[in-house]
């Protein structure tokens, strides 16, 4: 069976959603990339890997920008689900994601372009 090995994430800005997505996938951007996202330095069309050095095992996430005048993939094309309690809730929350809707079991939220995801509960 073929195994997960990355999420792409299409934006328009990935200054703005490179950081949104490593605080709340929790993997933290490349050192490589942080010093181009510091620098606003990224060249065209160039993406930010997210991704764990201690734990290979896990997927990453590249922030891929569209190129300019290319239609970008409407919201809700991809959608997470990730588990955090109420102080991650909030940190996404400060981050700049937007409730969608609340449901009893999860939340739904956007990302700074729209992007939804889900915010579950941990299990007990």
């Amino acid at each position: 069976m073929p195994e997960l090995h990355a999420i792409v994430i299409h934006c328009r800005d990935p200054y703005l959603l490179a950081p949104f997505w490593s605080l709340v996938t929790g993997l933290p951007v490349t050192p490589e990339d942080e010093a181009k996202l510091a620098e606003k330095s990224l060249t065209p069309g160039e993406a930010v890997l997210l991704r764990d050095p201690h734990h290979r095992h896990r997927p990453q996430v590249w922030i891929s920008p569209v190129q300019d005048g290319a239609e970008l993939p409407r919201p809700g094309r991809i959608h997470l689900d990730l588990v955090g309690d109420a102080e991650e809730r909030a940190a996404v929350l400060e981050a700049g994601a937007t409730v969608v809707r609340e449901l009893p079991r999860w939340t739904v939220f956007a990302d700074p372009e729209g992007n939804e995801f889900c915010l579950l509960p941990h299990r007990s």
